[in-house]
């Protein structure tokens, strides 16, 4: 489904990406993926996390209210087009 939804290699990066999530005991464990490139958002969106996927699109997660969890919110294409 996820590469219907948003191509096979935006896809995969998505199954990848949310495997690793699954296994990881902290929040804070997304920051210690380089290249993910991880990274607080602001405005709007302060308390999520963007984890990219490629280079245009990106995973947005927020943290599980324990701080143990990642909860999913959106894939987004960052650049709108």
């Amino acid at each position: 489904m996820a590469a219907k939804e948003w191509g096979p290699a935006v896809g995969r990066a998505y199954i990848k990406r949310v495997e690793v999530l699954r296994s990881m005991k902290a929040f804070s464990e997304i920051f210690a993926q380089p290249s993910w490139r991880a990274h607080p958002l602001k405005g709007q969106r302060e308390g999520q996390c963007a984890i990219a996927l490629n280079d245009r699109w990106r995973l947005i997660v927020r943290e599980g209210e324990d701080g143990s969890a990642v909860t999913l919110e959106e894939v987004t294409n960052h650049y709108g087009d």
